[in-house]
């Protein structure tokens, strides 16, 4: 049983990409269609360029990209790419406070510490974590309190997820319970019974399980894709104290998807412009094609030119959030517009660069990332120059008798 498909590999989901003519590409395989009259040689060349450029695109990322389509790009920067081996350095030496991750990637901490800073966020109905901690009115820790917390009607619409979950893995959106046949019935419309649901929710609970109330979207996109959020992904930077958003792209759940994510096949991604929120264009997955399309293929409502309701609001919690995790610099925020305003449900400090790069037809490294990093370069430096400065001094003031004495009397003081 899978109430949501689960990536095949997480640490890189394949995400299809763009053809512009309606082709399939093979990772491995150079589609002479594509090409055009460039020669294969060429085209040869300009991959081990890139893999061994500043992006470190593999010979498959450069194909799933198709960065041999002149067509798609007009004329953009493509050692501005980024590939997922370059990804991980970005984001390690960049977030280098690894001690602080929890932060964001533990949905019970961050959802602790932004409430707590007043920003908007999705509440926790319960949290399963089997023989964990003391038992109390959140806390399931059985088998017994988990299905008597399904079974109660009061609880739904209710969605499910992984305490330290990525890319929706494990996630589930449930409508209600059925008490005369004892089962589930789903967003999608399945109906599962109790007992498998509880199973389900153990194979993903290694750090624990939380449980939401179901937050509706706005009116405008619920009109557009159903009762589902449809979040915008923000990528945010910070330098000197300052937030600054410089990417943003418009996660679309289609079809019978509960989440969002792209890498599920007929979710749509959209390109936003991020003065007004407008949307500039949108595509569609489809095995390892893509299409662009204009409406929202379930209702026909019109995508391309749609503007984000609500944007200042989204905007602003971004930037709010990323003030509150200014040792982590760079996020990327899953943001949700409500008839409210936004909501956050969730930051990203290992961000998906490639969700920007097919949204925007352009990659990353642009003057203002760049820009970002070289400071973000000094700044470890710094750190790790006062780190070794005060553990110097920490072991000099630890000696003992008359010279330690002074020692702290001179540096202390």
């Amino acid at each position: 049983m899978a109430l949501v498909a689960d990536c095949p590999d997480l640490s890189c989901p394949q995400v299809p990409m763009p053809s512009g003519k309606g082709l399939l590409v093979t990772p491995g395989v150079l589609p002479s269609a594509i090409i055009g009259k460039r020669r294969r040689i060429s085209v040869l060349f300009d991959m081990a360029k890139l893999a061994l450029g500043a992006g470190r695109l593999s010979p498959r990322e450069y194909l799933e990209l198709r960065l041999c389509d002149d067509s798609i790009y007009g004329g953009a920067d493509k050692n501005a790419f980024v590939g997922l081996a370059a990804a991980r350095k970005i984001w390690f030496r960049t977030n280098f406070r690894v001690d602080l991750f929890a932060l964001a990637n533990n949905k019970i901490a961050s959802a602790v510490w932004f409430s707590a800073h007043g920003l908007p966020i999705l509440p926790t109905l319960a949290l399963f974590h089997e023989d964990m901690g003391r038992q109390s009115a959140r806390l399931l820790r059985n088998d017994l309190t988990l299905s008597d917390f399904l079974r109660d009607i009061r609880n739904y619409p209710l969605f499910g997820k992984p305490i330290e979950g990525s890319q929706s893995i494990g996630s589930a959106s449930l409508e209600s319970y059925v008490p005369s046949l004892d089962c589930l019935i789903t967003t999608a419309g399945e109906m599962i019974s109790l007992d498998n649901f509880v199973s389900y929710v153990k194979s993903h609970a290694k750090s624990g399980y939380q449980f939401q109330p179901r937050i509706s979207p706005h009116a405008a996109i619920g009109e557009m894709c159903g009762n589902r959020l449809a979040t915008v992904r923000l990528l945010t930077v910070l330098t000197g104290g300052k937030p600054q958003i410089v990417r943003a792209c418009w996660k679309i759940p289609a079809g019978m998807h509960a989440a969002d994510n792209f890498w599920r096949p007929g979710n749509l991604l959209a390109q936003i412009n991020l003065e007004s929120g407008r949307v500039l264009r949108a595509i569609r997955a489809n095995g390892n094609d893509y299409e662009e399309i204009t409406h929202h293929p379930d209702t026909g409502m019109p995508i391309v030119g749609t503007v984000i309701p609500n944007w200042e609001d989204v905007t602003r919690l971004a930037l709010d959030g990323a003030r509150l995790l200014a040792d982590l610099p760079l996020v990327g925020w899953d943001i949700a517009p409500i008839d409210s305003g936004a909501v956050l449900v969730e930051a990203n400090v290992t961000p998906d660069f490639r969700l920007h790069q097919m949204a925007d037809r352009r990659g990353v490294l642009d003057e203002t990332f760049t820009s970002f990093l070289r400071q973000r370069k000094l700044d470890v430096r710094a750190f790790l120059g006062a780190g070794k400065e005060a553990s110097f001094l920490v072991r000099l003031c630890s000696l003992g008798g008359i010279i330690g004495d002074a020692l702290r009397a001179v540096l202390l003081r």
